[in-house]
């Protein structure tokens, strides 16, 4: 490869480059700074707001709400229902024997 071929993969050569280099850039329009200096401000007071709970105030209100439910819902469970009779037991177990003795028969053991 020569060096005029290298030069040109390389960049956009020395003398394009220095002329791009000493033209300012172009100064942004009053509108983006402005838009740029309101949404600052905003993320600025979400952090103040927040402080250092990493969730949103509602989403904290949300899972206490939730836990207070928990809570008084297994306080008002109804424990009585909780027993079972012996007849129900002995029930349920009949039928299981009688259930696996059915399919025993079917499986022709």
């Amino acid at each position: 490869m020569d060096k005029k071929s290298s030069d040109r993969e390389e960049g956009l050569g020395k003398e394009l480059e220095g002329l791009l280099a000493a033209v300012p850039p172009p100064k942004a329009p009053a509108w983006f700074a402005a838009k740029t200096m309101a949404r600052l401000r905003t993320e600025r007071a979400e952090e103040r707001r927040i402080g250092w709970f990493w969730l949103p105030q509602w989403k904290w209100l949300a899972a206490g709400l939730g836990v207070t439910l928990l809570i008084f819902g297994v306080m008002r469970w109804d424990r009585s229902a909780m027993n079972i009779s012996d007849a129900e037991v002995y029930a349920a177990l009949n039928a299981l024997v009688q259930e696996d003795e059915e399919s025993r028969w079917w499986a022709g053991l």
